[in-house]
């Protein structure tokens, strides 16, 4: 089996931890928790791209899952750019400048330790 070790930030490890915790883990079992959210992950990915609506029942009615990483109208969609978009799209990946200013200051916020992920939305019917 391939051995896997992940950085975590703070915000993350406490979030394993109390999902480790109320699934009934002991502390050595962080390992299986990340997998079994891998292969819930998986799943739900899995039915979005077949176009099916991942949805929670509850006494309050029903919810709609919705997050960008299961919308399959534009992130798991196929990108089909004009032959001259894509002679400029090759042309700056074979090119030797770095990223802009503005992605690496996208970077550094998106690697920032006191980051908070972003909140599932749950609308409400």
């Amino acid at each position: 089996m391939a051995r896997f070790q992940a950085l975590t930030s703070p915000v993350l490890d406490s979030e394993l931890d109390r999902l480790r915790e109320e699934m009934g883990l002991r502390d050595n079992q962080k390992a299986e928790l990340l997998r079994e959210i891998a292969a819930l992950a998986s799943w739900v990915v899995a039915q979005a791209r077949a176009g099916r609506i991942v949805e929670a029942r509850g006494p309050d009615g029903v919810e709609v899952l919705r997050h960008p990483a299961v919308d399959t109208r534009g992130v798991l969609g196929r990108i089909v750019l004009p032959p001259d978009e894509a002679d400029r799209l090759e042309a700056l990946l074979d090119s030797d400048a770095g990223p802009s200013a503005e992605v690496q200051a996208t970077l550094r916020r998106l690697s920032d330790p006191d980051r908070r992920p972003p909140k599932l939305r749950w609308p409400d019917r």
